[in-house]
Parts: structure tokens; C-alpha cells; sequence
């Protein structure tokens, strides 16, 4: 009698037996076609059963992931064998997480299981051995082997493309926007027509633009450097109810997001051991996303605790993500917002928060309330 299946979060649990993976490994090994096909395309190939476990590949995948025999991938899905950060939340492994309901290789897979025709979507992955993000583009086509129905999955790395797109937004948008502020007050400088008072005002306002193009700069900088597993950090003793005021004071009046208050409460004495750029970062972002999330006259609080050399950071604001935000916060390319190349924020806090200051990103969500805790 055949066991029942679990309940899941999305996908159809249920896999093939082991008789049963045996057969169909056979049946596309043995398939001049698909092996012929295997190797003469440019993408990572994977073949899936009908229970979307893997039973066929092509050596370019297992180059790419450093899998010296096919055998060890054969009976996984696809999630499992490159080590999706979310295989361990659903009940029966990839595709069955409540993350899996957008997940554009599952999509792709499922669609085209039940049109029988191809399937093109776009899937973020972050890696949970190392945090790695991958951005893919993802075409599935259904194929008959020996009578059986077969999936052909096709992976193209399009990582670099969505980087690129990241990048032209953050150096033609936010990083001309500050030159552009530096340019507009040396001009007023230079015209002579302002009062001693208002000159003082404007030198300040330039330091301040400046301090912030060199910061965004230095992060982008420290964000290529961490993708690579090349940054070190730089260790000292923080301050921490220093720097929580010093993101206040940065963020209160910022000019994406007038009219919101910040309330602020830390300890009076907390010195950590941490560094304090990317610490201020993580805050910062953490920070403006919440402010970006309110209303005018809305209040945003930051509340810090220091117990036993631990410390806890959260930022909440009024109002809930919706699931399929929530689903997909930490992926490197994924936003919110509608510009094209947005969404590093929380991809770098999760990057930088676990796997350079050893600690834990997250988020809660629900009961009229949205926080991030570091």
C-alpha cells in the first residue's frame, strides 16, 4: 500500500521509488538523442522524472558546481542539488517550502509538466552554504523518453546581467544625485551672492553630500569585494547608542522620506566589537526600508538591548509585506520598488550580517507590524 503523501506548502510531494529512478536513469542515459543534446547545448542542463527529480545532466552543470559524478545528483531536485537556503522548510524538500510558491524554476517545471509545452520564467537563489545569490533564467520543455515524460531544464546564469543593472541604477541614479548636489552648491558658492550665514550653511551641506557619495562608494565596493569572499572586515569597539543616534540623525529628515518620526531606545552603555561600517550599514538600510514603507506623520522605532556582550537590533514600522514580498526578501535582485536595478538592501544586510559579522538577519511580519532584527 502506497504510504500517503504529506501536506505541503506548494509542489506535489512524492518521489519515484528507488526501482523506479533506477529505470528512468537508464532509460536517458541510454538515449543517444538526449545525451547528444546534453553536451552540445551552452546551458546547464538537467533532465527531471515526473516527480521533478533529477535523472539526467550534462557536464557543464557539474563543472559549474563542482560535482565530480552525475550519480550524486541523480534522485534530487534541482533546489537540493545546488543547496537553495530554503530545502530544509518544506516537508519534503525542494519545491514544497512556502519560498517555493515563487520560485521561478518551480514555476517553470510545474507549468510545463501540465501544458506540455516550454516554460521561460526567472529564478533568484540564495546558496545556504554560503550565501551565494544566483540570478537564472530558467526555460523548462517537456521531452518523451522510451514513452515517459520527461522535463529538460535549462539554467542560463544571468548574475552578471542583473549585477549590471544593480550597479547602473546605484552609480547613475543615487551616486549622480549626490555629485549633482555637490555641483549645484559649489555653483552658489562661486556666484558669492549668498549671505556669510547661508555660505556656512551650503559648506556644510557639501561635506555632507561628499561624506555620503564616498560611503555609497566604499559599500559598493565592500559589497563586490564580500561576493568574492574577499572582504575583511575591520574589528573595533563600537558604541552602540553613538552609532544607533548617528543613523537617526542621518535618516530623520531624509528627502525620500519627510515627515516620519524615529524613535530611538538603547542603552545608555553598550560597547560591541563588531565593524562599525558595515554595522551602521546593515542599521541604515534596515532603517530606510522601514521609513520607505510608512506614511507621512507615521513613526518608525528602532529599539537596541546589550545583554552578556550580545546585542539585539530592531526596527519596526507600522503595516505588513505582503507573502509573496516576504517570500522573496534577502535575493539579491529582487525589490519592491518598480526601478529597474533596485534591491541590494537586504540582500547586503544578509550578506554582510551573517557571513561577516557572525550574527542573524531576519524579519517578522503580521498583527499590523513589519520588523527587521539584526
Amino acid at each position: 500500500m502506497e504510504e500517503p503523501k504529506p501536506n505541503t506548502w506548494f509542489a506535489p510531494a512524492g518521489r519515484a521509488s528507488k526501482e523506479e529512478l533506477t529505470g528512468q536513469v537508464i532509460s536517458v542515459g541510454t538515449s543517444e538523442i538526449i545525451n547528444t543534446l546534453l553536451d552540445a547545448m551552452p546551458d546547464l542542463l538537467l533532465i527531471l522524472n515526473s516527480h521533478r527529480q533529477i535523472v539526467g545532466v550534462n557536464h557543464r552543470l557539474l563543472a559549474a558546481f563542482g560535482v565530480e559524478h552525475a550519480e550524486a545528483l541523480f534522485g534530487l531536485r534541482p533546489g537540493e542539488a545546488v543547496s537553495c537556503i530554503h530545502i530544509s522548510d518544506g516537508p519534503d524538500g525542494c519545491g514544497t517550502a512556502r519560498s517555493c510558491a515563487v520560485c521561478g524554476a518551480v514555476l517553470a517545471i510545474l507549468a510545463s509538466q501540465e501544458t506540455n509545452l516550454p516554460q521561460q520564467r526567472e529564478c533568484r537563489l540564495l546558496l545556504d552554504n554560503s550565501l551565494k545569490a544566483l540570478d537564472l533564467d530558467v526555460l523548462a520543455t517537456p521531452v518523451t523518453i522510451e514513452k515517459e515524460q520527461f522535463t529538460v531544464l535549462a539554467l542560463r546564469d544571468i548574475s552578471s546581467e542583473k549585477r549590471r543593472q544593480v550597479m547602473e541604477k546605484v552609480f547613475f541614479h543615487d551616486i549622480l544625485n549626490s555629485a549633482g548636489g555637490i555641483r549645484g552648491l559649489a555653483a552658489l558658492l562661486q556666484d558669492g551672492a549668498a549671505s556669510p550665514a547661508a555660505e556656512q550653511q551650503y559648506r556644510s551641506w557639501m561635506v555632507s553630500l561628499a561624506d555620503n557619495l564616498i560611503d555609497e562608494i566604499n559599500h559598493q565596493r565592500r559589497l563586490l569585494q564580500a561576493e568574492r569572499g574577499e572582504y575583511q572586515p575591520t574589528v573595533e569597539p563600537v558604541e552602540l547608542n553613538e552609532l544607533l543616534n548617528e543613523v537617526r540623525q542621518l535618516f530623520e529628515n531624509h528627502e525620500r522620506t519627510p515627515g516620519r518620526k524615529i524613535v530611538l531606545s538603547a542603552p545608555s552603555s553598550c560597547v560591541v566589537t563588531t565593524d562599525r561600517a558595515l554595522l551602521r550599514r546593515i542599521i541604515g538600510n534596515m532603517l530606510m526600508n522601514a521609513l520607505e514603507a510608512t506614511k507621512p506623520g507615521d513613526t518608525v522605532t528602532i529599539a537596541a538591548t546589550c545583554r552578556d556582550d550580545q546585542i539585539r537590533i530592531a526596527v519596526g514600522n507600522p503595516g505588513e509585506m505582503p507573502d509573496e514580498v516576504q517570500l522573496q526578501l534577502f535575493k539579491r535582485s529582487f525589490s519592491t520598488k518598480e526601478q529597474e536595478g533596485r534591491g541590494l538592501g537586504t540582500y547586503s544586510m544578509k550578506l554582510f550580517g551573517e557571513r561577516y559579522l557572525n550574527g542573524r538577519v531576519d524579519f517578522s511580519s503580521g498583527n499590523g507590524m513589519t520588523t527587521f532584527f539584526y
